[in-house]
């Protein structure tokens, strides 16, 4: 199962809201997949969602908003190749009356399914439960090694992400927007956000399994981290060492290694015997020890002694 699916799985299966929290995590799957039909003189009001999870809590939303009698449709989405649920409300009283109950039309007024939030809720515990719903509807979260944390809310169009903005910043969180093919996005792209968000909606067991991937991730870079630096030291060093040896070997034609102070000679044989040492690692082994700077000091008289050799003479 996807993270999204499982997220959303998650969010069905959650204690059901108060009766002010449930009705907006209602109307957030209404506006954004619901849809009104009139079909052989039958008024329909149809919400489509992924998953019968998801169906059978937006029945039970319905039924908890008066909804007498919702029914759960599955059909095929081709497109896509899986299934797709669509949960109905039948009947002009039923969805009038829906409709007045979560205050998307006046009573009297004509039927019709409005596409816009004019506001967003005002108590906390709705504002969860408001973008509960908006993920249920359109929400997708996703972490990958190519395009990193991702959790993206569709909103359809400007004007309903400008409500979902304006709710999380309630929260302290600074959504970004795009638009694409027509339709708005809101998302995020870390994961502190990420976590913040889920934490909101409810969904404590994906947010647990994010930590740990943060947790793991984090210590996977630092030792590759680690890793790199102690493999550039080591290149480093080989590359040093075998310029020093090939210093030594010249040093040794021109002069010979027994014509060299005692102290360049001993540098030299050691540097021979142990070619991946470090100047620390040398310094140590020489008797008596001396510092990195005073390993290092003697072989640049090693390279003073072949530079004199070799350099023409005037």
């Amino acid at each position: 199962m996807s993270l999204t699916g499982q997220v959303k799985q998650e969010l069905a299966r959650s204690e059901e809201s108060l009766a002010c929290c449930s009705s907006w995590e209602l109307k957030a799957l209404l506006l954004k997949n619901g849809y009104y039909t009139i079909r052989h003189n039958t008024h329909i009001l149809s919400i489509a969602v992924d998953g019968y999870a998801v169906a059978r809590r937006l029945f039970n939303l319905l039924r908890m908003a008066g909804v007498a009698s919702p029914t759960i449709v599955r059909q095929q989405e081709k497109r896509l190749h899986k299934n797709q649920f669509l949960v109905r409300v039948y009947g002009y009283d039923q969805v009038d009356a829906l409709l007045v109950y979560l205050d998307l039309k006046e009573a009297g007024r004509q039927l019709s399914l409005p596409r816009l939030f004019t506001s967003g809720p005002k108590r906390t515990c709705c504002k969860r439960a408001f973008l509960r719903g908006a993920f249920l509807a359109g929400g997708s979260i996703s972490i990958s090694r190519r395009s990193g944390y991702h959790l993206e809310l569709n909103c359809s169009n400007a004007d309903d992400a400008q409500v979902y903005q304006k709710t999380l910043q309630s929260f302290n969180l600074e959504p970004l927007l795009r638009i694409r093919n027509g339709s708005a996005f809101i998302y995020f792209k870390n994961a502190e956000a990420m976590a913040d968000y889920l934490r909101i909606i409810g969904a404590g067991s994906t947010l647990l399994q994010l930590e740990s991937m943060r947790v793991v991730k984090s210590m996977r870079n630092q030792v590759n981290r680690l890793v790199n630096c102690e493999t550039a030291n080591l290149e480093k060093v080989v590359a040093s060492a075998q310029q020093q040896l090939d210093v030594i070997e010249q040093v040794d034609r021109l002069f010979g290694l027994d014509n060299l102070t005692p102290a360049l000679r001993e540098a030299a044989l050691i540097r021979k015997s142990f070619p991946e040492a470090s100047f620390k690692e040398l310094g140590e082994m020489v008797n008596p020890p001396v510092s990195k700077s005073g390993m290092s000091h003697r072989f640049r008289q090693l390279e003073k002694l072949l530079d004199k050799a070799t350099s023409p003479r005037s």
